[in-house]
């Protein structure tokens, strides 16, 4: 097994040069309790400087956000609850970075732990994991919550049925590009289900052949398509594999092409993965394994969407559950859970490997984290 700590070389040289210095506003969440930390924090990335500096958390305004939405104007907390859940909506300035609560909206389902902003901006989904159910809220003027325009809850028993997968677990959703489909990955049935999205926000379920299945087991997780929809890729909690898939009918149906383990060659102790994203250009892809603690790396083909192991790099904490790369593929945070910490790497943007540490903040149980750049007025 191999983990790579990050190439003690200079990567600014290789990735920044010629460029200007830019501020990022970062948002990071955690859980709270006896435990955990403050909910929601702000920080600012100097890319200059390469320093993560901590500003505020709103305590206060946050109810278990285990999940965001960050937006230029809006900024969307799940509320991950034992029982019931909830939306809270608040409104960013985009010079600032400074948050403002507009309103919380309560609804159905259990332990919501994922958000996704639809691209109009008038719809947001919501995937709540313990009922294997998925919402569709409206928005209104200024970010406002509005009503919930649809519901859905799954049906049915996993693969593997005494333990994760006893019924369906909602884990993530996404829009397609073209804004006419809703994939809801679903970690209990081992499917990622496709809806055709109607008016005013309704939900249709798609026909047989436009459903994605896994294989029995694996736990579908997140996913994240190319820019044009061509490939989508899945990250399996369980099976500790990506998944990836081609359409040839502009996005109608999907076909596997691939799947590669998240894990290094000879790993054998425990480990569930957590996130994936694409870089800015589509050219590499990465996955945050927790217990093996790094993030796995590959290089992706725009021709045909197949992937090739880079690597994988040290995450400088413990049990990596979400992390980002900055708009200008320069940089890598990650948010350690059990080491409560987010960590802040440099990236090189023409061979996609992950620099060693630059900064961290502490944030007890960190859970999520995502960078904007800060607008210049």
């Amino acid at each position: 097994m191999i983990i790579r700590p990050g190439k003690p070389l200079d990567f600014r040289a290789l990735t920044r040069d010629g460029e200007e210095n830019m501020i990022y506003h970062v948002y990071g969440s955690s859980y709270m309790g006896e435990y955990g930390g403050d909910g929601i924090y702000f920080m600012e990335l100097n890319t200059d400087e390469t320093t993560l500096r901590m500003i505020t958390s709103y305590p206060e305004s946050s109810d278990q956000p285990s999940f965001l939405s960050v937006s230029r104007k809006y900024v969307y907390a799940v509320s991950e609850r034992a029982q019931g859940g909830a939306v809270t909506a608040f409104r960013r300035d985009p010079d600032s970075g400074e948050l403002t609560k507009i309103n919380r909206i309560e609804t159905e389902g259990t332990a919501m732990c994922h958000l996704c902003l639809w691209k109009d901006g008038h719809f947001l989904s919501a995937a709540n994991y313990m009922d294997g159910s998925l919402l569709v809220c409206r928005t209104g003027e200024g970010g406002r919550l509005d009503r919930i325009s649809d519901f859905k809850r799954h049906k049915g028993i996993g693969f593997e049925s005494v333990l994760r997968q006893e019924g369906p677990h909602v884990h993530s959703t996404q829009v397609s590009a073209d804004g006419r489909r809703l994939y809801a990955a679903d970690l209990g049935l081992d499917q990622i289900f496709c809806y055709r999205i109607l008016a005013g926000g309704r939900l249709e379920q798609g026909t047989q052949d436009m459903q994605i299945h896994t294989p029995g087991g694996m736990g579908p997780r997140h996913f994240v398509f190319s820019k044009d929809d061509r490939f989508l890729y899945v990250v399996a909690e369980m099976g500790n594999r990506i998944f990836a898939y081609r359409t040839d009918d502009g996005g109608i149906t999907y076909q596997e092409i691939q799947n590669l383990s998240t894990l290094p060659e000879g790993f054998s102790g425990f480990n569930i993965a957590a996130d994936i994203h694409l870089s800015p250009d589509g050219q590499f892809l990465y996955a945050s394994n927790r217990g093996a603690n790094n993030i796995a790396a590959f290089a992706v083909s725009e021709e045909t969407g197949v992937m090739r192991v880079l690597g994988h790099y040290g995450c400088n904490g413990e049990y990596p559950r979400n992390f980002c790369v900055t708009a200008d593929g320069c940089f890598l945070l990650i948010a350690n859970q059990k080491s409560g910490n987010i960590v802040l790497c440099e990236r090189n943007i023409k061979t996609g490997e992950i620099g060693g540490k630059l900064a961290e903040v502490p944030v007890p149980q960190a859970v999520y984290v995502r960078a904007i750049e800060k607008e210049r007025i």
